[in-house]
């Protein structure tokens, strides 16, 4: 078996590695050796990524137009947030756009290009 070297590990670390160790009856070894098989033993994945999957399985991503609604219908904006929402739409509004505002940028962009280059002959 392999044996590995952990330097500059934070005390606060070995403390808590420690304490953790008293309570399953075991060496810190033991229990970083346990802590360590059982990290790669799931699936690559981040304790961030168990987290979500735990708590967000049971919900759906997307929601219905029909629930969009009704929930709409049951909130009802204020006057703040409608004032708001018609500044934001005016700026949107006022916004120069070359005809299409879904156009791809980077395919505008390639598009002009292209265009200066053939204006300069290359």
């Amino acid at each position: 078996m392999a044996a590995i070297t952990i330097r500059s590990l934070a005390d606060d670390v070995v403390e808590k590695l420690k304490q953790r160790a008293k309570r399953n009856g075991r060496s810190m070894e033991a229990e970083a050796r346990e802590a360590l098989t059982r990290l790669v033993a799931e699936d690559d994945r981040s304790g961030l990524e168990n987290v979500l999957e735990h708590e967000l399985a049971p919900q759906r991503w997307g929601r219905t137009g029909a629930e969009i609604r009704a929930w709409l219908d049951a909130n009802p904006r204020t006057e703040e947030q409608l004032r708001v929402a018609k500044e934001w739409a005016d700026e949107i509004d006022a916004r120069p756009y070359d005809g299409n505002p879904f156009r791809d940028p980077w395919e505008a962009a390639e598009e002009q290009y292209q265009q200066l280059r053939k204006e300069h002959g290359r």
